[in-house]
């Protein structure tokens, strides 16, 4: 394959969610003071029943709050742009940067699209990544660093691409240990059919 290309994802500029802060500090406070007037009142005799009460007073607050909200994972910016792979160099958004002007490749592709995801460690997202957290850091021979995110449709999309992946390892940019990473190669069988390969 002469080249092939990834889409590139550019982040949005974080924002303070200020609204949602105030929102759930305003809720709890008002839950405080409620708890308060029915405890100093005596509204519940029985001391059990103030506690449900408070109990299913603090989970309407969450709830309002968004806390049982089916999980998801919002996508904080867009795809713009490409990032496109080739014998003779990369080209991030229409700049081209040849082989023979690069110093050092590092490629960070452990996203991919569905990947499965979990929240908390225990709630599995129901569509998985949008595979947008991969990344790409160029240095050229004259000390200029280029780093870009990318979108990868499939864990072992980079096969694709792996003539182009071994010119770089000739053009000693990427290092045989990288080469296994990038192509996700987990079997020793499948390390040492690339290592032949690369001579």
């Amino acid at each position: 394959m002469d080249k092939y290309s990834f889409d590139l994802f550019i982040k949005d500029k974080p924002k303070k969610d200020s609204k949602s802060i105030i929102k759930l500090i305003l809720s709890f406070l008002a839950v405080s003071i409620i708890s308060f007037v029915f405890l100093e009142f005596k509204v519940f005799k029985n001391q059990t029943y103030y506690y449900i009460f408070v109990g299913i007073l603090a989970t309407v607050v969450a709830y309002l709050n968004g806390y049982f909200k089916k999980p998801e994972i919002k996508l904080d910016g867009k795809i713009d742009g490409k990032l496109t792979f080739s014998n003779d160099g990369i080209e991030i958004n229409s700049q081209f940067y040849s082989v023979n002007d690069l110093y050092s490749i590092v490629i960070e592709n452990n996203d991919y699209v569905g990947k499965k995801i979990k929240e908390f460690g225990e709630f599995e997202l129901p569509n998985g990544s949008h595979g947008v957290s991969n990344q790409i850091t160029i240095k050229t021979k004259n000390n200029q660093f280029v780093n870009a995110e990318f979108k990868q449709n499939s864990s072992n999309e980079f096969s694709k691409i792996e003539s182009i992946l071994i010119n770089y390892y000739k053009h000693n940019l990427l290092s045989e240990e990288d080469l296994n990473d990038i192509l996700n190669l987990e079997d020793e069988s499948d390390k040492k059919q690339l290592s032949k390969r690369l001579n």
